[in-house]
């Protein structure tokens, strides 16, 4: 059997019984300890370097916390510094600013007949620009022409917020027959390039034949605003609204 360590039982704690905690509550420990420290001999010049050695601790510390209310007193005296320092924050606010104004623009040729424009699949317009109908060339005065009240609103990219709105309208031309068409708005500042016409002008159009149908296209800018008409058919429905327009503009 081997006998150079003592057996331990099963429920030895090392942790729980240590040398350091079995001394920590003997009181004769701590009368032999504080004899001990109190007997020590401290030589004089250790003192002196002792002391000294505070002394430039507190020297330092000090020193440290004046330093920046010195710092700041002569930086408020730099009348330039000040100014620069405003224009700087200015200049990144502008930018700031300007970053998150500013939209990505919009293609005219993607103005066309291929987007989105079931109104059973468009939400209804989320007002982040104002709408109005065209103050040229008859819209307002509609006649037979005519326009939904709701207005819906299509996203062009990622975002949620609509780029163009829609407003859909119907044109009778006779007993059984209609002409169905959208009219979209968007802010001229963010379309590139311009369209050349600036009023509606059922001679300058542009014909789409579609896997879902054919149609014909018409896009003009008034003011500050591009308005893209497009019109579910061919040369037939487009002078079909194109003299519904003159007849109610006349």
């Amino acid at each position: 059997m081997n006998t150079s360590e003592p057996s331990r039982s099963a429920g030895y704690s090392e942790s729980e019984h240590s040398v350091s905690d079995s001394f920590a509550d003997d009181p004769v420990f701590h009368k032999q300890l504080k004899r001990v420290l109190f007997d020590v001999e401290v030589p004089e010049q250790g003192k002196e370097s002792l002391l000294n050695a505070l002394a430039q601790n507190q020297a330092d510390v000090s020193s440290s916390d004046t330093l920046p209310s010195v710092s700041r007193r002569s930086f408020l005296k730099k009348p330039g510094t000040l100014v620069g320092l405003s224009t700087c924050l200015m200049l990144t606010a502008l930018l700031a600013i300007f970053w998150v104004s500013r939209q990505p623009e919009i293609s005219l040729a993607s103005l066309n007949p291929e987007l989105n424009l079931d109104s059973r699949l468009l939400s209804e317009f989320d007002d982040h620009f104002s709408t109005q109908l065209p103050v040229q060339g008859g819209w307002q005065n509609q006649g037979h022409l005519v326009l939904l009240d709701k207005t819906y609103g299509l996203s062009l990219g990622q975002s949620s917020v609509h780029d163009v709105a829609v407003r859909f309208f119907r044109l009778h031309t006779g007993r059984t027959r209609s002409v169905y068409g959208a009219l979209l708005q968007i802010p001229a500042a963010r379309v590139y390039p311009q369209p050349e016409l600036t009023v509606f002008d059922s001679g300058k159009v542009e014909y789409s034949q579609l896997a879902k149908g054919n149609y014909a296209t018409v896009k003009w800018v008034e003011n500050d605003q591009v308005y893209v008409c497009i019109v579910f058919g061919g040369a037939r429905e487009l002078e079909a609204l194109g003299r519904a327009l003159q007849s109610a503009a006349a």
